[in-house]
């Protein structure tokens, strides 16, 4: 997108984003968008699903990794254990130090 998009307020504040911004933000109706404050003082429009905070874990990019690895292993009727409970135990460490602090 390279040019700018205005955006009008109807009486009670709300607006629709324009096909243009939609599809480049990846989003459509019901999704969530939030309004992510910049040290600019302008805001940033981020693309956003709810997630209980016990499952933030799952959705880490290396978890999201393992998981696929361990499906392609069943499938092709393998399983392995390579990791000790201390190795597990530092990745969990990992994760949990890697994940946003819930919003209030």
């Amino acid at each position: 997108m390279a040019h700018s998009t205005f955006i009008t307020l109807d009486k009670k504040g709300r607006a629709t984003l324009p096909e243009e911004v939609r599809s480049a933000l990846g989003v459509g109706a019901g999704d969530f968008i939030l309004m992510e404050p910049t040290r600019w003082g302008t805001f940033e429009l981020v693309p956003a699903t709810l997630v209980p905070n016990d499952q933030l874990w799952f959705h880490h990019p290396e978890m999201q990794a393992r998981v696929t690895q361990a499906e392609r292993d069943f499938v092709r009727g393998r399983s392995t254990r390579t990791e000790t409970p201390e190795e597990a135990q530092e990745f969990l460490d990992r994760l949990k130090s890697a994940s946003p602090s819930p919003r209030r």
